[in-house]
């Protein structure tokens, strides 16, 4: 492929996590920009664990020097949480460096990149970004994971890595271990990454496997239920000799002590997490009660505060186009590879005046 080819392909990838901002909003739409609500972006609207903010603040102290090169007691801290050795774990600025490391130290120019779609959307620009051969497998409904298409296409051959996205990003579908263990059998000669970034973090999830499995690796991060999204915390679990490897281009640093220290803070706090999910599943019960009664849009997938919601017809990108000029913003689901012909918005719930906001907002729509 020419560079010029490239180039365009890239370009017609869309990022729904780059074309919508409080601000961008609030200046198209002559706005103030304290009176725009963003439920387009998954965050915790709970906030952050209060001694992880303490622990940030007491590390920007320290702000002139490096942080410990190999984050020494986060690294202690999730090994003992998730009962795996250290060396078997690996960091980054966020779940967006992580995939981008792994794929520049497990993958090559011209490597076929198995992505299940819709999913989340940087698997397939960072892997093309590496010259990736892309094969995007699509399910034959689009809120479910085709596990059995998977496997067709892994079926073929020479593929070298896979990402399977469980909760899915966007439309919040799992894929039990029994599957993930069974493909990782079957095809020892690809590598699955398996992203848990949605994953209740008190759950195991796919991690014990990757004892067995040399194979796996398990992504997680703060950025969701843990509430630290602004400080850049993910991280990997898988062999150490697959982590070693990675290693050797990761950049030195490439996590501040600030967020690490944040990390550890929250990883002491056992009743913060308890408390998201209860709330959680409370907003989220009443959103979806609220919506039904008021009108004809259904929900096609959840996962904690994030919901899929299906307009039922109605034209996804012009919808969230006026809910904008409304001063509500809602990620237009359009913009995920195999959601561009349905009509989905994607929406983080908030506190519950926020979301009575944004119930009276999609009926008057």
């Amino acid at each position: 492929m020419t560079l010029n080819a490239q180039n365009a392909e890239m370009a017609s990838l869309r990022l729904y996590e780059a074309e919508t901002s409080i601000e961008v909003i609030a200046r198209q739409h002559g706005l103030n920009p304290v009176d725009v609500i963003d439920f387009s972006l998954n965050v915790n609207p709970l906030g952050s664990p209060p001694a992880a903010v303490v622990a940030a603040q007491e590390a920007v102290q320290s702000a002139n020097l490096y942080p410990d090169l190999r984050f020494g007691r986060l690294r202690a801290a999730l090994a003992e949480r998730h009962g795996v050795e250290e060396d078997s774990l690996f960091f980054g600025a966020g779940l967006d460096d992580v995939i981008k490391l792994l794929l520049q130290a497990w993958t090559s120019s011209g490597d076929k990149v198995l992505v299940h779609i819709p999913t989340f959307p940087r698997y397939e620009l960072e892997a093309r970004l590496r010259g990736c051969r892309v094969i995007a497998v699509a399910s034959d409904r689009p809120e479910v994971i085709g596990i059995a298409n998977l496997e067709r296409e892994l079926a073929q051959g020479d593929v070298a890595l896979s990402f399977i996205c469980t909760p899915n990003n966007p439309t919040g579908a799992t894929v039990d271990n029994a599957d993930i263990a069974r493909l990782a059998q079957a095809y020892p000669s690809t590598l699955f990454v398996i992203d848990e970034a949605l994953i209740y973090p008190l759950e195991e999830g796919a991690i014990p496997l990757c004892a067995d499995h040399p194979n796996l690796c398990v992504l997680r991060t703060f950025s969701k239920y843990f509430g630290l999204a602004g400080l850049r915390i993910g991280y990997a679990i898988a062999s150490s000799e697959l982590v070693r490897i990675a290693e050797v281009g990761r950049p030195p640093f490439n996590m501040s002590e600030a967020a690490v220290q944040a990390a550890v803070a929250a990883l002491a706090d056992r009743q913060f997490l308890p408390d998201c999910k209860a709330t959680f599943q409370k907003e989220t019960r009443y959103f979806r009660e609220r919506l039904a009664a008021v009108s004809d849009i259904g929900v096609k997938g959840t996962n904690a505060n994030m919901l899929l919601l299906d307009l039922a017809g109605r034209d996804a990108s012009k919808t969230a186009e006026t809910l904008a000029a409304m001063g509500i913003v809602v990620a237009d689901a359009t913009s995920f590879h195999g959601l561009e012909h349905h009509p989905f918005l994607r929406v983080s719930l908030r506190s519950r005046e926020d979301n009575l906001k944004l119930i009276a907002a999609l009926e008057r729509v």
